[in-house]
């Protein structure tokens, strides 16, 4: 329940403070790339973090941080691929990038499943670090890769 929490917080205050940087002149690659690049790094050291941190409050924190922030990426994916996407096409681009991105869901409960089944509880300690892992990759791929003006660019050449 805290994690969906966080994640809808999230969603909500990340638009805002993307259109607010946005009105300020700011580039979209730093108002919504940076944006959210960064609060995937945050989610990623949580997850990192979470298997050496002591039980209690600071796990739960740790896990709610870690897991809550992801929803960042959803919103990142979704305005940049609208922002590059000529309208005429846009549905189709947001329809195949919900397809792609959703097919985590059908691959994720198989692999933590496995990993449980053959590791025991060890096997939630290696999922969380392989979220960690994923949120790190993809918190630095949001920030150096996402440049919608520059692949606007290359897409209308």
């Amino acid at each position: 329940m805290l994690v969906w929490g966080l994640s809808g917080v999230v969603v909500l205050g990340q638009a805002g403070v993307a259109g607010w940087l946005l009105r300020r002149g700011i580039a979209s690659r730093w108002a919504r790339g940076g944006v959210g690049g960064i609060l995937l790094l945050i989610g990623a050291a949580a997850c990192l973090a979470l298997p050496s941190a002591p039980a209690g409050a600071a796990t739960v924190a740790l896990l709610v941080i870690g897991f809550g922030l992801t929803g960042a990426m959803g919103s990142v994916a979704v305005t940049t691929v609208a922002e590059l996407a000529p309208a005429h096409r846009r549905g189709g681009a947001l329809g195949l990038m919900n397809a792609v991105v959703t097919t985590a869901g059908l691959i994720a409960p198989t692999l933590i499943g496995r990993l449980v089944d053959s590791q025991g509880s060890a096997g939630y300690q290696h999922a969380v670090l392989i979220t960690g892992a994923l949120l790190l990759i993809g918190g630095t791929a949001a920030i150096t890769l996402i440049d919608p003006s520059r692949d606007a660019r290359l897409l209308s050449e």
